[in-house]
């Protein structure tokens, strides 16, 4: 599948395309190429609606677009009728990079070549070279100087703990749903832990939405999913409760064509046709809002993954169910908190406080507290001793 991406009269753009072709020698993903052409094509609609040639783009063209390319709402497979938000810092620094790689390869090929528009002109969407001048880390201080220089555009993605869903509110929605094919959908994704994904004839496919008949081991109790931007099949165990509901799937709902490969079937519009992302999107809304739970496909995933890591600790145990590339992904969202290790180190800190605070037993006999609840008589005699036994130690004039 070739991506492309055309003006306003439906002609190819030959900037853009040779560009995404060298994107797809690299070997890229569909979904990465899919992903550069939308961000692409959006940025060039933008310079014709304001009237700059691709040539004449600057650094001050580009934090124009930003700007706007922020405040602007996000679209997406099925439309909400919430707020209208600003793009996420994330979103905003993906279409940096696209921006920066896009100069990048021209800046390099014209300067090679020797002559073009681009030939030895700076990266106006790359903060690189804006700032020869190496600084130190700390003023004052004889430190080694910073490498890493700041662009300006590029938004600091702010740390959010990843939400969990609680078992009972899993039990809601999969008695919620009408289907055998949405319960037993949602037991994998409680269950595993694995992406959504999608079934798409352009751009491929991955998740659990993109598992094919094949892809079941009923035998050896085992799905196979293929990961996200990648060519690699990942094996999943899954548990008892989920081949009771695929089963019943299989013999009473699942209806298409012979040539079909898709596990999951679309069952009311377009039916017979591999079930969509946005499809199963709108269908989990209307369960969530019938259990009373709201509720997306990755708030499974990262549930599954904190309590892994709460039951076992085990890091790559986690790393290796989501199937991570890289283990530093899987600890830069889910080490940061630790409820249990929270609440031992402030129960810890209170006792350390409190041991340090306790009053002393050198205080006057009206504070003085007992072990035992003495009567009146009692606690009298006690402090008579006390007081003998202080006047008898203390030293003679």
């Amino acid at each position: 599948m070739r991506f492309r991406v055309c003006d306003g009269d439906g002609r190819v753009m030959p900037l853009c395309d040779e560009f995404l072709f060298q994107l797809r020698l690299r070997d890229c993903s569909v979904y990465t190429q899919r992903a550069y052409a939308l961000g692409l094509a959006h940025f060039f609609t933008w310079l014709g609606a304001n009237g700059v040639e691709p040539e004449r783009v600057t650094r001050q063209v580009i934090g124009r677009y930003i700007a706007d390319f922020g405040e602007s709402e996000p679209g997406g497979a099925v439309t909400t009728r919430a707020a209208p938000k600003a793009r996420s810092a994330r979103t905003v620094n993906h279409r940096l990079s696209v921006l920066a790689s896009f100069f990048d390869f021209h800046i390099r090929r014209d300067t090679e070549d020797g002559a073009g528009p681009w030939c030895g002109r700076t990266n106006p969407a790359s903060g690189k070279l804006l700032d020869r001048e190496l600084r130190h880390g700390m003023m004052g201080r004889d430190l080694p100087p910073r490498t890493r220089q700041r662009d300006g555009f590029r938004r600091r993605v702010p740390y959010e703990v990843p939400k969990r869903i609680e078992p009972e509110e899993v039990q809601r929605l999969i008695d919620a749903a009408s289907s055998f094919r949405d319960k037993a959908n949602l037991t994998l994704l409680c269950r595993t832990g694995q992406r959504i994904g999608d079934w798409n004839e352009s751009a491929g496919r991955h998740g659990i939405l993109g598992m094919s008949l094949s892809d079941v081991d009923r035998k050896r109790g085992l799905i196979v999913v293929r990961l996200k931007g990648a060519r690699d099949e990942h094996r999943v165990p899954v548990t008892d409760d989920f081949w009771p509901v695929y089963e019943r799937y299989l013999k009473e709902e699942r209806r298409t064509a012979e040539d079909c490969e898709a596990l999951w079937i679309a069952l009311r519009k377009g039916r017979g046709k591999p079930l969509t992302y946005a499809a199963f999107e709108s269908s989990l809304r209307y369960i969530g809002g019938k259990a009373g739970v709201p509720v997306h496909p990755h708030l499974f995933r990262h549930t599954l993954a904190q309590g892994v890591l709460d039951l076992t600790g085990n890091l790559k145990i986690a790393q290796e169910i989501l199937g991570h590339a890289h283990i530093s992904t899987t600890a830069d969202i889910y080490t940061r908190v630790d409820p249990v290790s929270l609440v031992t180190a402030l129960a810890a800190a209170k006792s350390s406080f409190d041991a340090a605070h306790r009053p002393s037993l050198n205080v006057p006999s009206e504070e003085r507290r007992y072990v035992f609840d003495y009567d009146a008589d009692t606690i009298a005699e006690l402090e008579d001793a006390v007081n003998n036994q202080a006047l008898t130690r203390r030293p003679h004039p």
